[in-house]
């Protein structure tokens, strides 16, 4: 083998891996046992090795053992054989000294996140523009993903990983300065998109949005847009931020210098295929749809409502559970939808909230509308989830309902 390529490999980033002589060794059924445990803290140790003491308080901190010591001992033999049975030459191996265990290889152990930490120093020393982008991309080009993701409860790994995290975030910041003075917009969008994809950051999703402004392609810009806004919705229960925003209004100025035609507009502004039931968009969209109707009141002197529904546990509380609002929300999602006439629109709010606004319409509809919600919720409830709404008048502040009501999915 030649010497540029080291015979044994491991990776931390993203997952944990170990590749002997280009053969990934089978360790992934054992990768969070006690001895696979102790190997990666070896491997990740390198030459210092851990102290026997340090490695019982990581490892057996909650052990009620009356010997620890020799439950490390036992873990470190199992590990042994672990590492033989997997593949590895018995010179890599674990060894103790002097109350120190390390991991013991004949030559280097290539390790990603010491590679990653070189380059990245390099990148700070380096004497010109064209040295520190080759040094940057080598770094971005090794991390694919958080620090051994599952140790995630370990308190070492998680140190460890928001380390990583931030020297990669730190690195693409780096790249963007650079690529942007360049004009690199292709090369910066595949950064990024990486980047959008390891970690669902706006900043790297108006990163993307830029690129693709810069290049032109507005209608891919959009769509990365609608994607960014789904996430906080639904990952992250927020609403976009001032500079999200502020791309989706560069995107509609962008958009209409494009058209040349009011005919060709008019193809743009029609629904593709008008589906039935009410209109769904997203929360920014939602936002101008509500100050537009508004407006419209004061002139026509017609009434509209604004409905909030939010899931809740069976009693009527706050629903904790983050796996059942993923079940409901899109079950009362489509009640919603199903309900409402095509005039109406409607949006989803965070996990676990919907806002619905009814046009042309009075108090006593409201409440049909709302029965006929509920029934089609009925037909097709999350198990042990209810939900709640409140009813506002567009245009106040006023609450028209004192009393929110709240269904209950045992109740018929």
């Amino acid at each position: 083998m030649s010497e540029a390529v080291p015979a044994l490999q491991v990776r931390m980033l993203g997952d944990f891996t170990m590749t002997y002589q280009g053969q990934v060794l089978p360790l992934k059924n054992s990768l969070s046992t006690k001895a696979m445990r102790v190997l990666q803290l070896l491997l990740y140790r390198g030459e210092r090795g851990m102290a026997r003491e340090a490695l019982v308080d990581s490892l057996f901190c909650d052990d009620t053992s009356a010997d620890p010591l020799n439950n490390l001992k036992v873990t470190v033999s199992n590990l042994r054989r672990i590492l033989v049975k997997a593949g590895l030459p018995p010179e890599f191996t674990v060894r103790a000294k002097s109350k120190r265990y390390y991991f013991a290889a004949p030559k280097p152990v290539w390790l990603d996140v010491t590679v990653f930490d070189e380059w990245l120093d390099k990148a700070s020393t380096a004497g010109t523009q064209d040295e520190k982008l080759a040094c940057l991309l080598e770094a971005e080009s090794l991390y694919t993903g958080d620090f051994l993701p599952h140790l995630a409860g370990s308190d070492w790994a998680t140190v460890a990983a928001a380390h990583y995290r931030q020297r990669y975030f730190d690195c693409v910041q780096q790249l963007a300065e650079i690529m942007k003075e360049r004009g690199q917009w292709e090369e910066l969008l595949t950064v990024a998109t990486r980047a959008a994809a390891l970690h669902h950051l706006e900043e790297w999703q108006c990163l993307r949005i830029d690129c693709l402004m810069k290049m032109e392609q507005y209608q891919e810009a959009k769509a990365v847009y609608d994607q960014a806004v789904r996430e906080l919705e639904e990952e992250f229960v927020a609403k976009p931020s001032d500079a999200l925003v502020q791309r989706f209004h560069q995107l509609s100025r962008a958009g209409l210098v494009s058209y040349e035609t009011v005919h060709e507009l008019t193809d743009q502004l029609q629904e593709d295929e008008p589906a039935r039931g009410a209109y769904y968009c997203s929360y920014p969209s939602f936002i101008d749809v509500y100050r537009t109707c508004s407006r419209m009141l004061e002139r026509t002197g017609q009434s509209a409502y604004l409905l909030l529904y939010w899931l809740t546990d069976s009693h009527g509380q706050v629903l904790e559970d983050a796996q059942k609002a993923a079940q409901a929300a899109p079950k009362l999602k489509t009640a919603i939808s199903c309900s409402l006439r095509r005039g109406d629109v409607f949006t989803q709010y965070g996990r676990d909230r919907f806002l619905v606004i009814l046009m042309g319409t009075n108090r006593e509809n409201c409440d049909l509308v709302d029965r006929r919600i509920v029934r089609k919720y009925k037909e097709d409830a999350a198990w042990g989830v209810s939900f709640r709404h409140t009813l506002h008048a567009v245009g106040t502040a006023e609450l028209d309902l004192d009393d929110s009501r709240i269904w209950h999915p045992i109740e018929e």
